[in-house]
């Protein structure tokens, strides 16, 4: 099929809404279990818990997708992320607030399941610029949800998690009506479905251990420990160093958000014709840990503002160029199962590096997450230098 200008944007609004509830969260959630514990690592549990169960759901989500039809199980998915807002919203103690990061997790396969259902009717030279279209929803979320969580705070911590939730409700509602179903039933895959495949090892290890293959996704691994443990600790670090409050944080999203709308819903088209994924890679990655050193000197407020513009330039050229260098090398009908294995991967690193990055702050020193990320994130670019690019099917 074809993609429609009303189902791109409708795969637009379901991206966006998911990062809106995101950036809510990080703009809110300090402050939320502040109420009931103070510590930097109580925070960060909460990306833990939603990141592990994540971790194991996703890979089997995305097989499903595979078998079943994308449709379906974004429609489950976007349920689930409403139920889990609805009671973070609810709260009443931190255990309540872990539960519903849970039950997102677990339901966690909107932007996986987009991003394959983009694939499916993109072909591989619009790939990059298709793909653009999540991190420009990325952009926007960081634009409209800090300013949704700042704003609505001020009636109560709890108001933006709520819309979150509408949010998601309503995406869900909308895409039962309107949303038809990109993979054919003569592409979908037809092996049953055994017990090792509610491992998300297995489908892991499969693709991991892929010549190619398993040096990006290493980087993918690389990047995406360093970007959540860095997402997670700024309003720890910038409130500790700063002072600053709830709508300070929205502030330094919100630029966020601008730059990276533009990189990646205008540039990386035409930046990827001319240069190609592996250089903007590249690129990308060298931007991103410079931006982390300048990030922890910062000796004032203010410099943060064209500091964090300047890492999201390095994020806006990695995060699409990555996510289409893999869906190149895969065939067809593991589509979906190499994105579930990327948000898996992302969740696992989605718990480990908050964690890392809530232990260094806590126990070594605030600085200790930039500077180790800076370390990390050149050796993930001495790695693409090293690879050459020879995009193949892999074949089962």
């Amino acid at each position: 099929m074809k993609v429609s200008k009303k189902i791109l944007a409708f795969l637009f609004s379901i991206v966006l809404f998911d990062f809106i509830g995101l950036t809510i969260l990080i703009t809110v959630q300090t402050f939320i279990v502040k109420e009931y514990n103070t510590t930097a690592l109580a925070v960060t549990l909460l990306t833990v818990l939603y990141a592990a169960a994540q971790f194991i759901a996703a890979p089997l989500l995305g097989k499903l997708s595979d078998r079943y039809g994308r449709r379906p199980i974004l429609l489950f998915s976007l349920f689930g992320s409403a139920v889990g807002y609805f009671i973070f919203g609810i709260g009443g103690a931190l255990w309540v607030l872990y539960i519903s990061r849970l039950i997102d997790g677990f339901t966690g396969g909107n932007v996986s399941i987009a991003n394959a259902y983009i694939t499916d009717v993109s072909s591989e030279e619009n790939r990059t610029q298709s793909l653009g279209i999540i991190g420009a929803a990325f952009g926007l979320g960081l634009i409209i949800g800090p300013v949704i969580g700042g704003l609505l705070s001020q009636i109560s911590l709890s108001a933006p998690v709520y819309v979150a939730g509408i949010f998601s409700l309503i995406a869900t509602i909308v895409g039962f009506f309107i949303l038809p179903e990109s993979l054919p039933k003569n592409k979908r895959e037809t092996i049953k479905l055994v017990r090792k495949d509610l491992n998300p090892l297995s489908s892991i290890g499969k693709f991991i251990t892929q010549p190619i293959l398993g040096i990006f996704l290493i980087v993918f691994i690389i990047y995406n420990f360093t970007f959540s443990g860095f997402t997670i600790s700024l309003p720890i670090f910038l409130i500790h160093k700063f002072n600053i409050d709830p709508l300070n944080v929205a502030g330094i999203l919100f630029v966020s958000g601008i730059v990276s709308s533009i990189v990646q819903g205008g540039l990386i088209g035409r930046l990827d014709i001319r240069f190609g994924d592996k250089k903007l890679l590249m690129v990308g990655l060298i931007i991103f840990s410079i931006g982390l050193i300048f990030f922890f000197i910062a000796p004032i407020f203010w410099v943060i503002y064209p500091i964090i513009g300047f890492i999201s330039l390095g994020l806006g050229l990695t995060t699409p160029t990555l996510n289409s260098i893999i869906s190149k090398i895969v065939s067809k009908n593991q589509i979906g199962e190499i994105f579930g294995v990327n948000t898996s991967l992302n969740s696992l690193m989605s718990v480990f590096g908050p964690l890392w990055a809530g232990l260094v702050y806590d126990y070594i020193r605030p600085s200790a997450p930039y500077w180790m990320g800076a370390i990390l994130l050149l050796i993930a670019f001495i790695l693409v230098v090293k690879t050459k690019l020879e995009p193949k099917p892999f074949k089962k």
